[in-house]
């Protein structure tokens, strides 16, 4: 394989949770008063996508003049049980097999908390990880690479060894900055690939045959 050691995102990489974010967006916006018919859906996504949630915090509660706490603290309370039917993406257990299957090892690299790992369990995904940096680690988020280079130190990974894949830029640039490669999973082709990623794919079968060619 072109990496023995892969790092991967959670939310819109291995598992779709986009759709549930979307939704209970939404539902926290209506709960502050917002019409619901004034609500921007595709908007919403392609903030989250693009930037981060909390770019969406700010964008919208600004846009439709409510309180950014209290949008936040509504949203995580919808946000929570949507977790729970979240499916992983076609492909996903392949990949991590194949790459255990060669010799390799998966990493988890998440701004979530341990329901990140405890979705991966339920999805019969989590044997296939080595381990993992989540929010409850406290690192700086992305692009800082200090979790990153943590979980190097951690389990003797060497950072040319190593592939980092997200869905966003900002996973790509954690990756630089610790000095692995970085592939960008877009599916919808949303993201301008500013990070520079060495690869970059739609699909995660065709992350797999790029790993396993010659």
């Amino acid at each position: 394989m072109r990496y023995q050691q892969l790092f991967w995102d959670f939310d819109g990489t291995l598992v779709d949770t986009y759709p549930g974010m979307v939704a209970a967006f939404t539902t926290a916006l209506t709960q502050t008063g917002v019409n619901a018919f004034e609500i921007d859906q595709p908007a919403i996504y392609q903030a989250m996508r693009q930037h981060s949630m909390g770019t969406a915090l700010r964008q919208f509660s600004a846009e439709y003049g409510v309180s950014q706490d209290r949008l936040t603290n509504l949203y995580q309370r919808q946000a929570a049980p949507k977790l729970a039917t979240a499916p992983a993406f076609a492909g996903s257990a392949a990949i991590l097999q194949t790459v255990t299957m060669h010799g390799g090892r998966n990493f988890l690299f998440t701004h979530r908390d341990q329901r990140a790992i405890d979705r991966l369990k339920d999805l019969g995904l989590w044997g296939e990880f080595s381990g993992a940096v989540t929010a409850s680690d406290d690192y700086p988020r992305k692009p800082d690479p200090t979790s990153l280079n943590a979980l190097c130190q951690e389990y003797g990974v060497l950072p040319q060894d190593a592939l980092m894949v997200g869905d966003r830029n900002l996973d790509i640039q954690a990756a630089h900055r610790a000095g692995m490669a970085g592939a960008l999973f877009d599916p919808e082709h949303l993201i301008v690939d500013e990070s520079q990623s060495e690869v970059r794919v739609i699909r995660l079968a065709e992350l797999q045959a790029w790993l396993l060619a010659d």
